[in-house]
C-alpha cells in the first residue's frame, strides 16, 4: 500500500506543477503587456478600453470605479489593481490616438 500512496502523491504533485506552468497564454499576455501593445499584437489599433474582468470581481469593480473618474484607493488590492489598470489602459489609448 505504501507504494501506491507514494505513486498517487507523486502524480498529484506532477499534475500541480504542470497546471501551474501551463496557464492560459492570454492571461499571461494581459498581465505582461500594456493595453495598446495587446491590440497591436492582435493587429488592431486605438480601440477604446473595455473592462476585461469578470462581473462581480474586485478588479471589475475597480475598473468601473476608475472609468467613472474616481481616484484609485481602497482596502482591496484587486479593486485598486482594476482601477489602476483602467487608468493605464486609458493612457495607452490616448497615446495611441495621438500618434
Amino acid at each position: 500500500m505504501k507504494g501506491i500512496g507514494s505513486l498517487i502523491l507523486i502524480g498529484l504533485i506532477a499534475w500541480g506543477v504542470y497546471s501551474f506552468f501551463s496557464e492560459d497564454e492570454t492571461s499571461d499576455r494581459f498581465e505582461s503587456e500594456s493595453y495598446s501593445e495587446q491590440y497591436q499584437a492582435m493587429g488592431q489599433e486605438c480601440i477604446e478600453p473595455e473592462n476585461p474582468y469578470d462581473i462581480g470581481s474586485g478588479h471589475y469593480a475597480g475598473w468601473n470605479w476608475g472609468e467613472q473618474g474616481n481616484y484609485c484607493s481602497g482596502n482591496s488590492n484587486s479593486f485598486i489593481e482594476g482601477c489602476e489598470e483602467y487608468e493605464e489602459a486609458l493612457s495607452d489609448y490616448e497615446i495611441c490616438l495621438n500618434r
